[in-house]
């Protein structure tokens, strides 16, 4: 039996979390999937027999328990056997604040101490529930885990989060230029509290935003048209939404849509990104 659900973050974390995932699959088969770049960080737990496969062809077992995301390419992953996962989508500020990791840092191993001993004994306890097929006291654990980092680490919001937040609700389309003005800075300036508070440049966030939008929009209804598409995400035209499906997914958004509409004769297609785990606006 398979079962992967997308669930909304609680409302004390909504400023922080986009949504939490939960996955249990007992199929004994070996199975692939490639994970596209993505506008979060993903803090992941994982049990089972699983490999990922990086670009140079390097095969590396899955790490358990892992902290990383922002990436901006295709990322190959083998599974074989039964695997339970639980994991976070965190913001980007939310992962610079709570943890102190932001794009383009290496992924974290939060079980050989990489984040410090107390993200080390969370997620030991994380794994014992997950192991013990327990995933409602894994999914409690780090929920209460992570409402006591953002009590002791969480900062009121800067500029360049604002920004961040205002971005995310534009779906990748306000320009710097505008946001300076709406907060009454230089677009300098705003872009440097960007880096700094959110960790990752507002250029490369907006783009990783509007592409996620799009292959998501492509998952769900692949028969949109492809100017109509490029349209509404705020691309130049056509052709710059090819191009950027070639240098992200590795393929063009017309073959990404044949490929969907196959996967959807075989399996139900949930959104990840719904309006309603957008954070709240500052």
């Amino acid at each position: 039996m398979k079962s992967h659900h997308v669930l909304p973050s609680s409302p004390e974390l909504r400023h922080l979390v986009q949504a939490y995932l939960l996955i249990d699959d007992d199929d004994p088969q070996e199975s692939q999937r490639v994970s596209l770049p993505e506008h979060t960080a993903h803090l992941m737990f994982f049990v089972g027999r699983g490999w990922e496969i990086g670009p140079d062809g390097v095969v590396m077992p899955i790490v358990q328990a892992s902290l990383s995301g922002l990436s901006l390419i295709p990322t190959r992953m083998v599974s074989s056997g039964p695997i339970r996962a639980v994991g976070v989508e965190l913001y980007p500020w939310a992962a610079r604040q709570l943890f102190g990791w932001s794009y383009p840092d290496p992924p974290l191993n939060l079980l050989d101490g990489a984040a410090g001993p107390h993200a080390q004994r969370a997620a030991q306890q994380i794994m014992a529930a997950l192991t013990n097929r327990d995933t409602e006291a894994a999914m409690g654990g780090l929920n209460a885990w992570l409402l006591r980092l953002a009590a002791e680490r969480g900062r009121i919001p800067g500029v360049g989060v604002q920004a961040a937040v205002q971005l995310y609700h534009s779906h990748g389309q306000h320009r710097m230029t505008d946001l300076a003005d709406a907060l009454n800075l230089s677009t300098r300036t705003l872009e440097r509290q960007f880096q700094q508070e959110v960790g990752i440049g507002a250029k490369t966030l907006a783009r990783l935003i509007r592409f996620e939008l799009s292959s998501l929009r492509l998952r769900r209804t692949p028969d949109t048209p492809l100017a109509a598409l490029a349209y509404d995400m705020g691309f130049s035209d056509q052709a710059h939404l090819t191009r950027e499906f070639r240098a992200l997914a590795g393929l063009t958004p017309g073959a990404f849509a044949r490929l969907s509409e196959l996967r959807n004769e075989h399996e139900t297609v949930g959104d990840v990104f719904d309006v309603r785990m957008l954070p709240p606006l500052l």
